[in-house]
C-alpha cells in the first residue's frame, strides 16, 4: 500500500505552475452561475406561457365576435323557417336554397360602415386581425375605395374590417374583387372620417 504522503507533495501541489483547483469560492461561483441560469429560464418559461394565454385570449375575443355578427343572421333565418313551416314543400325547398345562400354568404346585404375611405399603402387583406400567412383573403392595391366596418385595437396596432368597394383601375396585380369583407391594418388605409 503506497504511503498518503509523498516527500514532493508540497513542491508538486503548490508550485507557480501547479494545477490550480477550485476551492469554496470557485464552488460558490458556479452555485451563483447556476441559480443564475435557472432563474432565466424559469423567466423564459414564464413569459412564453404568458404569451400563450394572451394569444389565446385574442383568439376568443375574435370568436366571439364572430359568432356576435353571424348568431343575428342566422337567428332571423330560423325564424323564418317557423313561420313557413305550415306553408308547403316548394317554399320550404325555396327557404332552404335561400338559408343555404344566407350560410355561404353572411354578408350578401351591405352593413352600414364607420365611413369610406382609400387604401393608401398595399398590403394584405386579412380574415382576423392577426399577422399570420394562413389569414390571408388577398392583396388590396392603394387607390382601392373602401367602406370602413369596424375598429379594432389588438397588440397595441389599430385594425379596421374594411369592405372593398370598388378596385383601384391601374392595379400592379389581381387583388380582391369589389365587395370583399377582411381585415386591413390602420397603417395601409387612410383615416376613417
Amino acid at each position: 500500500m503506497p504511503r498518503v504522503m509523498r516527500s514532493d507533495d508540497w513542491d508538486r501541489l503548490f508550485a507557480p505552475n501547479a494545477p490550480k483547483r477550485g476551492g469554496p469560492l470557485r464552488a460558490l461561483i458556479n452555485l451563483v452561475l447556476f441559480a443564475l441560469l435557472l432563474g432565466v429560464l424559469a423567466m423564459g418559461v414564464a413569459w412564453l406561457v404568458s404569451q400563450r394565454q394572451q394569444q389565446a385570449e385574442r383568439l376568443a375575443a375574435t370568436a366571439t365576435a364572430y359568432v356576435g355578427t353571424v348568431v343575428p343572421q342566422l337567428t332571423s333565418v330560423a325564424g323564418a323557417t317557423q313561420t313557413v313551416e305550415a306553408q308547403g314543400t316548394a317554399t320550404r325547398i325555396a327557404l332552404r336554397t335561400a338559408t343555404a345562400q344566407a350560410a355561404a354568404n353572411p354578408t350578401s346585404t351591405p352593413e352600414p360602415g364607420i365611413g369610406r375611405g382609400e387604401v393608401v399603402r398595399g398590403g394584405n387583406l386579412r380574415r382576423e386581425p392577426l399577422i399570420t400567412q394562413e389569414n390571408v383573403v388577398g392583396l388590396i392595391y392603394p387607390g382601392d375605395r373602401i367602406t370602413f366596418l369596424e375598429r379594432r385595437t389588438v397588440g397595441g396596432q389599430v385594425w379596421f374590417r374594411i369592405r372593398v368597394d370598388q378596385p383601384a383601375p391601374e392595379r400592379s396585380g389581381e387583388g380582391v374583387p369589389a365587395g370583399t369583407e377582411g381585415w386591413a391594418s390602420a397603417l395601409l388605409l387612410s383615416t376613417p372620417p
